[in-house]
C-alpha cells in the first residue's frame, strides 16, 4: 500500500511540474475544472452553493497537494504556486459563472419558447 502512495505522489508530483507553452498544465486543469462545475452545478443550485462548493473543493485539493507531493518530514509552506493555483480556479469559476447566465437551463421551456409548470 505505501509503494501505491509513494508511485501515486511521484506521478501526481510530475504531472504538476509539467508546462505547456511554459504555463503550468495545473492551471489549465484548475480553471477547466471550475467551469465545468459551475455550468453543471448552476443547472440544480442556487449560485451561493455552486460558490460553495467549487472554493471548498479548490481549497481541498490545495491541501491534498501540500500532503501529496512532499514528504510528511519536509512539510513546507506553500509557495506561489498555490496563488496561481486558486486564482486559475476563481477564473475559471467566474467563466463558468458568466457562461451559466448566458445560456441558462432549458428546464420548463417547450416548443414555443414559453415556460411553463
Amino acid at each position: 500500500m505505501l509503494d501505491f502512495l509513494r508511485e501515486t505522489r511521484s506521478w501526481m508530483n510530475n504531472f504538476s511540474t509539467m508546462e505547456v507553452m511554459g504555463v503550468p498544465i495545473d492551471w489549465f486543469f484548475h480553471m477547466a475544472g471550475a467551469v465545468i462545475i459551475v455550468l453543471v452545478g448552476s443547472r440544480f443550485w442556487p449560485p451561493k452553493n455552486v460558490l460553495i462548493l467549487t472554493i471548498g473543493l479548490l481549497v481541498a485539493k490545495e491541501i491534498f497537494d501540500v500532503f501529496a507531493k512532499t514528504r510528511v518530514e519536509y512539510i513546507r509552506a506553500p509557495g506561489l504556486d498555490l496563488a496561481f493555483d486558486m486564482a486559475a480556479g476563481l477564473a475559471g469559476a467566474g467563466i463558468g459563472w458568466l457562461l451559466a447566465r448566458r445560456f441558462p437551463a432549458l428546464r420548463g421551456r417547450h416548443d414555443d419558447g414559453e415556460i411553463r409548470q
